[in-house]
């Protein structure tokens, strides 16, 4: 991923850069004229590919609400039609890819957070079982994100920040800085109650559901389209998915092969039990930065509306403290 180091408000950052790479990872590529599909590289018989396919043929009905659209590689040509050329046409390919939504499509200006959920972003026994790892490379996965997770604060705070619009593009700064590039993600308190509302609904999806969310993120935007303010949040990054009762895929040959497959019942009802409390913390803290901003927000309204004439230094604005181990250093 391209991650922008500085905010796309300034005039030597194009626009659309950080609609590209939605989701943390690097390839992604905008397709169309206004950019509204993104083709991400995901092998058929990958996680993630399966899990869209799923969520297409209906076996996920809840979730199918709070994940990004997706499209078979014939359905985004016949939504393009002439938009694409015949070399992006003849290269789209389901066994390689799968062709999601682009939320941040049309908004301009537009801003962009993606915050990865759970205390844990890794599972010795998911890299086991779905992943195709050795014993010996799950586990140094597992011990390389334990050491991430608690340097970033994951452990402790349940979420953190990994890329947007105000991020540095350093997971460990980022990480670490997490609640004050939250807090700078808009500053009106409108845009903080449709947000909290869209992760409410993520967080009761994931609750009604079976699945277990590993390293899967909440992608937020907001900007202007049609001269409105549109907010949108959507769950993203499939490819650690857990779903017990119906297993995804199995290990490579020569890995192990399915039939020695570790069980992931219990995983799966571990990690989803870490997501939803990752989403009811993050939720917790939108909800904490909404009464700060509305209460910035109240006070200046009142005092312009009752100061005397003959005091216009009246107006006392509110203050808000922000925690000192959190603040940024500046870029």
């Amino acid at each position: 991923m391209s991650t922008p180091t500085e905010t796309p408000h300034q005039s030597d950052v194009p626009p659309a850069e950080p609609n590209v790479n939605q989701g943390g990872h690097g390839g992604i590529r905008p397709l169309g004229e206004a950019r509204q599909i993104l083709a991400k590289p995901a092998p058929y018989d990958s996680v993630e590919n399966e899990f869209y396919r799923r969520v297409r043929q209906g076996d996920y009905p809840g979730i199918e609400q709070v994940v990004p659209a997706s499209y078979t590689a014939a359905q985004v040509r016949d939504i393009l039609g002439g938009e694409l050329s015949p070399t992006e046409s003849a290269g789209l390919d389901d066994r390689t890819s799968v062709y999601i939504e682009n939320i941040t499509s049309g908004l301009d200006p537009v801003k962009t957070l993606d915050t990865k959920i759970g205390s844990s972003t890794t599972s010795f026994r998911e890299n086991l079982a779905q992943q195709g790892k050795s014993f010996v490379g799950a586990g140094w996965k597992y011990m390389t994100f334990v050491f991430t997770d608690r340097a970033t604060g994951s452990s402790d705070r349940g979420w953190r920040v990994v890329a947007g619009s105000d991020a540095a593009g350093n997971r460990l700064t980022d990480g670490r800085h997490s609640r004050q590039i939250l807090r700078d993600f808009s500053d009106k308190p409108e845009v903080w109650e449709q947000l909290i509302s869209k992760m409410e609904a993520i967080r009761d999806a994931a609750k009604a559901s079976h699945l277990g969310f590993i390293a899967s993120s909440v992608f937020s935007v907001h900007g202007t389209e049609d001269g409105k303010t549109k907010v949108d949040a959507k769950l993203i990054d499939f490819a650690h998915v857990i779903d017990a009762r119906k297993p995804f895929g199995s290990p490579s040959p020569g890995t192990g092969g399915a039939g020695s497959a570790p069980d992931l019942t219990r995983a799966g009802a571990d990690y989803r039990e870490r997501f939803i409390s990752g989403m009811d913390q993050l939720i917790g803290e939108a909800n904490t930065i909404l009464k700060a901003k509305a209460a910035r927000t109240a006070p200046a309204a009142t005092s312009t509306q009752t100061r005397s004439p003959a005091s216009p230094s009246a107006v006392v604005g509110a203050a808000v403290v922000t925690p000192a181990q959190d603040a940024r250093p500046t870029r």
